[in-house]
């Protein structure tokens, strides 16, 4: 067999192998790293969290089946922090993962742009290594009520519209204004006098004792789980590939920390096996309407049904701008302990999740050492 003829199978061999990874997709799938974490899901984390610290801690809980990132690749799911960087009325808040002890990969950025009326602009934009360019997620924003009403601190306006696809299912589309934004509770906290700001205290290696990473899910799953929340999200959140404050996010950008393992796991495929059993869908309806049963579908729209108490606020930042940075970094870490999340008995009879890596972990206390690593 002639040289020519190889490369013309070696071609044919590549092309059969490619269209198979490609045929366990769906086409909601970005077929990048950022399919396991669902921004949706993480803007109506945000919304409904009181502090930032409460949001990282949420985010990286396995009941709240938001992360099912695994950049690494060491089968256990990633730690996610949350940093925040602020100039003057505008919080650039930085979702990363610390992928080893040399590299962090930024995973996602909320920009909250607050202006001289009071009225407050968020956007959460994924990070073009995991989501691809331009990947931005909103509050369904009514511009045109932003536009032409001078907003009344006193009264807050949501208007809503009901769309309905070809298979007869309605979705109310609740239209935000900029001022209903700002009266988010992380978003009213963040914008208070006394506020500290929020840098996490973790690294790779060193997490808080309440969190104990759990073995991801297919992706199949996990998408098929998030799915029955699609009513919420779309209703209340929109995809767009603009940027409000592109001098904010410019300025980010040029800062932002990129994981050369990450970068090389995309380019040589290293994250196509998170999608290689499409059947573990199934499951993730499963899960969704056990949690149903159990009444933890509610959806929290973060205004009406959340309510912060204001004395508890206003003790609580009392307390916390008495603190220097290093006092808030112990204070996470000695309040750490609160909760524990349950560990999964069945990770290795179900192939609706990875393989696990039965590695035993070393926990500590407050700023106990996880480690995550395989030997």
């Amino acid at each position: 067999m002639n040289k020519k003829s190889l490369l013309i199978i070696y071609f044919l061999t590549l092309g059969i192998l490619n269209s198979k990874a490609q045929s366990t997709q769906s086409p909601d799938s970005l077929g990048l790293p950022g399919d396991n974490l669902n921004l949706y899901a993480v803007m109506k984390l945000f919304q409904s969290s009181a502090t930032l610290e409460g949001f990282e801690k949420s985010l990286n809980a396995e009941d709240s089946k938001i992360n099912n990132l695994d950049l690494n690749n060491d089968d256990k799911t990633d730690y996610i922090k949350v940093i925040d960087n602020v100039d003057k009325q505008v919080h650039n808040i930085v979702l990363q993962v610390p992928v080893n002890d040399k590299e962090n990969q930024d995973v996602a950025t909320f920009i909250v742009e607050k202006n001289n009326k009071g009225e407050v602009q968020i956007q959460l934009i994924g990070d073009e290594e995991l989501y691809g360019k331009n990947y931005v997620v909103e509050p369904n924003y009514n511009d045109s009520i932003a536009q032409k009403e001078t907003p009344n601190p006193g009264y807050v306006k949501q208007s809503s519209t009901q769309t309905v696809d070809s298979k007869g299912n309605t979705t109310i589309v609740n239209n935000y204004t900029t001022t209903q934004t700002a009266s988010w509770p992380v978003v009213s906290y963040m914008f208070m006098p006394t506020y500290v700001v929020w840098v996490s205290p973790w690294r790779f290696g060193y997490y808080p004792s309440y969190y104990n990473p759990w073995t991801p899910w297919y992706w199949q799953r996990y998408y098929g789980y998030h799915y029955n929340y699609g009513y919420y999200y779309y209703g209340n959140y929109r995809y767009c590939n603009y940027y409000r404050n592109p001098v904010a996010y410019n300025s980010y950008y040029s800062r932002r920390s990129v994981s050369v393992t990450c970068n090389v796991n995309i380019r040589n495929g290293g994250y196509r096996r998170s999608y290689s059993h499409p059947e573990s869908r199934a499951m993730g309806n499963k899960d969704f309407e056990r949690d149903k049963k159990n009444g933890r579908d509610k959806m929290n729209n973060g205004n009406d049904n959340q309510k912060v108490k204001k004395s508890a606020i206003k003790n609580k930042n009392n307390n916390i701008s008495k603190q220097s940075a290093q006092g808030v970094k112990q204070k996470a870490a000695n309040n750490s302990v609160d909760r524990s999340i349950p560990k999964r008995t069945n990770q290795n009879i179900n192939t609706d999740r990875r393989p696990v890596d039965r590695t035993p972990l070393n926990r500590g206390g407050g700023g106990g050492r996880v480690g995550g690593r395989r030997p």
